[in-house]
Order: C-alpha cells, then structure tokens, then sequence
C-alpha cells in the first residue's frame, strides 16, 4: 500500500512553519500527472492544443454548438476546460517573450489581466508558459484566471467552467472565495442555472461571503436568466443590507423589465430610483421606459415621465411616442397630457393629422369638458380637414350615458353660437344621434327644426339618416316621408344608407309597394356607383331579409328574386332556403314566368 501524501497547503505552514524545511530534506519522487488532469494532454488534441473560438451564445444555444463541434471531432469531452496540454519538459519554442520576466512579474502581469477585457488568448498562453516552463504545479491562482478568462463573450464558456471546477475537486485543489465569485462573473455572461445554484451551495457550505460585486454578477445572472422574481428579492436584500447598488445593474433590470412586459415592475423600480438617486437615471433608461410605457397604454408610467422629463424640457420624445401619448390620454381622459403632446407637435411645425385632433377631442370628452369637445371639431375644419360622423363617435358615447345629456349638450351649442363661434353640422349631428338612441325621436325632431338657427350650414345627408334611423325605431312614417320630403326640398342627395331606411320603414307598413318603389329608384340611382366593393347600390342584409321575409309572408313572387340577389352578393341567410324553396313550388302554379322575368329586369336580377 503506497504511503499517503499529506498536502502542504496553508494551514500546514500556520501550524508548523519549519514544515518547509521538512519537505526539502524528503527524497523527491517523480509524480506522474493524473490522466484525467486539465493540464494534460488527451487523446486527439495534439501537441500544444488548439483553442477552438466560440461565437456568442447563450447558454442553450452553445450547448448545441458544443455538441455539433465535437461530435465533428470525434472528442465528446473536448472543450477550454483543457488549455493547457503541455508536457514536463515537452518541446517549446524558443525566445518566449515572458523568459526575461520573473515569475512574480509573471503573476502580477496575470492578475492584470484578469481584469483586461478580451484577455481570453493572452490568460491561456500565460498560465501555459508558467505550468508547462517555469514548471509550477496547478494552483488556484492558475484555476481562478482560466476561468475568468472564459468571460469573454465570444470564447468563454460554462461548459468550460464546469471542466475546471470537476478539475480541482479532482486534483483537491481547494476553491477560494475569489474564484467563487470569478465563476459569478461567467454566470452572468454564461447563464447556467444548475450551476449558480452549486456555486451558491458551496460559497454557503464554505462560510463565505458575497462582495458587492458578488451581489451584482448573481443579479445580472438572474436577470441573464429571465428570472425576474428571484432577481427583484436578490436586489431588494442588497438594499436592505445597506449595500450600493451599481446604476448599470439598475439599468439592465429596467430595461429586461420592460422588454418581458413587466411594466409595472419597471414603473416601481423607475420611481424608487427616482426617489433615491434620480441624477443616476441615464436618460436613455428614460427614453426607453417612455416608449415602452406609452405604447402599451400604461398610464402611470407614461404620465410620470411626462411629467419631470418631457414638460421640464430633458427629454424630447419622438412623433410616434407623442402620438401614443395622446392614445393614452384619450383612453385614460387626460386632458393635461394631451394638450401638451399635441403642444409639443406643433411646436416642431409637425403637421397634425385627423387622429391626432381625435385622440384630443376623446381625451376632453372622458373628462367631461363637452365646450372644449365641441369647440375641437371646429379646430379640425379650420385645419383643413372635414369632420365627419366617425371623429364624434366618443361625444356620441358620452352623451347617450344619461337621456339628459343631449338637451345640455345642445345648450352648450347655442351658447357657442351666440358667442360668435360656429357651430359645425357634425356637431349638431351626434346630439340629434344621442337623442334618437335614448329613445326621444319626437324630441330629436324638434332639435332638428331648430337646428337652422345655431348651424349656418344646415343639414346634410348624416342628419336625415340619423333621423331616418329614430324614425324607423319608432314605427313613424309619417315623419319619414316628411323627412323625404325635405330632402328634396333643401336639394340634399341620399345615399344608399338613405334608402335603406326608407325602405325599412315602409316594411312595417301594411301596403308596403312603397318598400319596392324606393328599392327600384335606389337601383337607378346607383347602378353606377360603388358600395361594399360591388357595383351598384343594394339595400343591407338585414334589410334584404327583412324584405325577404315580409314577401315570403304575402306569398309575393318576387321573393324569390331577392333571395337570388342576396345569394349573388354573398349575403343570402341559409335560413330561409326551406321556405323559399317551398313558396318557389307554390309560386310556379300561380305566376307565369313572363311576369317573374319582367319584375327581375326592372330591378337588375336574374330570374
């Protein structure tokens, strides 16, 4: 049984300092290196070793390039770990630039580059020269620079670090706190989650404790991760433990944050900085958190930064951040915030577009200021552009909250008007609209007798179809046809949308022929025009079936013809080919196919 080898490590020389001397007098014994040392040659890897580069990756990906390369080469087991693969005493060039230098000078030019960003080569070939020529046994001095060396983006590795930690262990070359935390600092270029979780293990097992720096390369390891949770309790003990928090590492969070949609983490993280050390806020991290923010309609974070960023002047957002701003103020009424994004457009000669005027218009609206919408829309014209029925849709949806609502949104009008302000017809549209929605066609009625007198340029066709549209609801034709009537009489054109409604209303009427003579003058009118990507006007599908229906009812033959129509424009109703099919069978013993034919050219169909 071979004698047991006692190490001489530290403790040895503090409790027997004459333990030097001891050794020196032993026969020295030539000890071959272990088989399996990293500092030995294996099979295949030649002479000096080659280093083979490594792109950047993360952790995922670079296992499955690892696994490709070597399985290429034929070594399964080839990766830096092994840098060294000199020989005792093998053959080496000659004239090596570190021959003039001692080895102190050769360890203090390794421990600066430790800390020499893209120092990967000369680490290696340093710890090479000082192993394989000055002829220095591993240590953990030599351990803790090849494994920092593997912080280089391109050429490190964690597959490496784990080589070189399952190599100490192998050889009982004891780890150290430094080398610990050196292994951190890979970690977080190199996430490996089993891995930080060993190192994590043994630094606690070993009684050692983490540096400020230790802290911050756990973190950005986490935060590397995407483990976001673990990395915020990480942060928030660094702050109770009093220890300072590195404004990089705050940055990389912040902007992993908001990236992952954490918003609202972000938007803490934002204010405890700013509460604490805003000057160390760089403004890029300001920049960024306003487009974030504002694009995904986070109100708390945008209004705070614009707020002590962009109304104090230090941040300048681009056109596209100002215009989410003004989405956020129209979702959230904020009036304040939009007219101050809209301010800040204007000021760049940035010429304003219809969206922009409705965001501002919703945003006055939610907070219930009806004078400042109202006066908006005649903004918008005198920006050359022509409101319409769309930009008042949030006015429409605020009024019809409560039936009381339009009669004071009317008054607010008149009181516009006799102020010298002029009242457009979109204005006076969408209260009449919110009239007829609460159910008061009779009371819309009266608004529009008295719409010549605050709206200089009277009705127009969105008028009689907002009208139209009470009408029908309330089973009122006389008021229709008055409608119709007046129309003609101020020379105001229908649309298809005009007809439809016409044709609506006549449908509840007993005879209702007058449903079929609108239908045929809308046919006329529009055979040349365009609507819904087909030539020619055609009522709504549910006017068709409703038409439809009301013939099937009658026994009218010409239901059939509508239904032909229907199935040609893409909007017949399946539902109803039973009954159709069945008056069709009826139909053919009554009617002749003459009269069929001819009612079905008058109107534009196939028979």
């Amino acid at each position: 049984m071979p004698p047991t080898r006692i190490p001489l490590d530290g403790l040895w020389r503090c409790l027997c300092p004459s333990i030097e001397s001891i050794a020196s007098r032993a026969p020295a014994k030539c000890v071959r290196p272990r088989q399996n040392s990293i500092l030995r040659p294996r099979r295949g890897d030649g002479t000096f070793g080659i280093l083979r580069g490594r792109a950047f990756h993360t952790s995922g990906r670079r296992r499955e390039e690892t696994s490709t390369a070597e399985a290429s080469n034929g070594d399964t087991t080839h990766d830096n770990a092994g840098l060294i693969r000199y020989e005792r005493g093998s053959p080496r060039r000659n004239d090596h630039p570190l021959d003039a230098a001692s080895t102190h000078q050769i360890h203090d030019r390794l421990s600066q580059l430790k800390t020499t960003p893209d120092s990967f080569d000369a680490i290696i070939e340093t710890v090479r020269y000082l192993i394989s020529v000055r002829g220095e046994k591993p240590a953990v001095t030599h351990y803790d620079a090849l494994i920092r060396a593997n912080c280089d983006a391109e050429k490190g590795s964690v597959a490496a670090v784990k080589r070189l930690l399952e190599d100490m262990k192998e050889t009982n070359v004891g780890p150290n706190s430094e080398l610990y935390h050196a292994a951190l600092q890979i970690l977080a270029i190199h996430p490996d989650y089993l891995l930080r979780s060993q190192i994590l293990e043994e630094i606690k097992r070993n009684w050692f404790g983490l540096s400020p720096d230790g802290w911050h390369s756990l973190i950005a390891g986490l935060i590397r991760d995407r483990q976001y949770e673990a990395a915020t309790d990480k942060l928030e003990q660094m702050q109770n433990d009093g220890i300072r928090v590195q404004p990089w590492l705050y940055d990389i969070f912040m902007f992993q944050l908001c990236e992952a949609g954490e918003l609202d983490e972000a938007f803490k993280l934002l204010t405890f900085r700013f509460d604490d050390h805003r000057k160390q806020i760089h403004p890029s991290v300001w920049y960024y958190c306003l487009d974030k923010f504002s694009h995904a309609f986070h109100y708390e974070g945008t209004t705070f930064i614009w707020k002590y960023r962009v109304a104090n002047g230090y941040l300048n957002p681009s056109d596209g951040i100002c215009a989410n701003a003004l989405n956020v103020a129209a979702r959230f009424a904020d009036p304040i915030l939009a007219t101050s994004a809209v301010r800040l457009l204007s000021s760049r000669r940035t010429t304003l577009s219809p969206f922009h005027y409705e965001a501002l218009l919703a945003s006055y609206v939610g907070s219930d200021d009806m004078k400042t919408a109202f006066r908006i829309i005649g903004v918008i014209e005198k920006a050359g552009f022509v409101p319409d029925s769309a930009m008042a849709r949030p006015i429409f949806v605020h009024l019809t909250t409560s039936p009381e609502l339009p009669s004071i949104a009317w008054k607010i009008l008149e009181e516009q008007f006799e102020s010298g302000h002029n009242v457009h017809t979109v204005a006076v549209n969408v209260v009449i609209e919110a009239t007829t929605a609460n159910g008061h066609f009779l009371e819309a009625m009266s608004l529009y007798k008295d719409l010549h007198n605050i709206c200089k340029s009277g009705p127009n066709t969105d008028t009689f179809n907002v009208l139209l549209q009470g009408a029908e609801k309330a089973q009122n034709k006389d008021h229709a046809m008055f409608l119709a009537s007046e129309m003609l009489a101020l020379g105001v054109k229908a649309d298809f949308l005009t007809y439809d409604r016409l044709i609506m209303i006549c449908l509840r009427d007993d005879d209702y022929e007058d449903a079929f003579n609108y239908l045929h003058e809308m046919i006329t009118v529009g055979k040349d025009k365009f609507e819904n990507g087909m030539k020619g006007w055609w009522i709504r599908c549910g006017t068709a079936t409703e038409l439809a229906r009301r013939c099937i009812k009658e026994g009218d033959p010409r239901a059939r013809h509508i239904i032909e129509e229907m199935r040609r424009r893409g909007q017949y109703n399946p539902a109803y080919t039973y009954y159709a099919d069945k008056l069709s069978a009826e139909l053919d013993k009554k009617a002749t196919k003459g009269e069929a034919s001819k009612w079905s050219d008058e109107i534009g169909v196939a028979s």
